[in-house]
């Protein structure tokens, strides 16, 4: 869940899916005109660590370096193996 008050909207979303990665993306925008972006992420645990960074790589190159990031999700790495 994501709270947001009177001084910040919602300015766009998008979900999509790339080699089993789930990513969910929401842009807010602040009454002091700067963008935040909330990205979501979920990682199964079949999927490769290597094609799991190589994809988020890919994600992060298209954000644009000027704004607010924050990133989380359930990214099921096994920190042993």
């Amino acid at each position: 869940m994501i709270i947001y008050d009177k001084f910040t909207t919602l300015s766009s979303h998008e979900t999509f899916t790339i080699l089993g990665v789930e990513f969910f993306i929401a842009i807010f925008n602040t009454n002091i005109r700067k963008a935040i972006h909330i990205i979501t992420m979920y990682k199964p645990s079949t999927l490769l660590l290597s094609t799991f960074i190589n994809q988020l790589q890919k994600l992060l190159n298209l954000m644009p370096t000027y704004c607010v990031a924050v990133i989380m999700g359930d990214l099921n790495i096994d920190m042993f193996d």
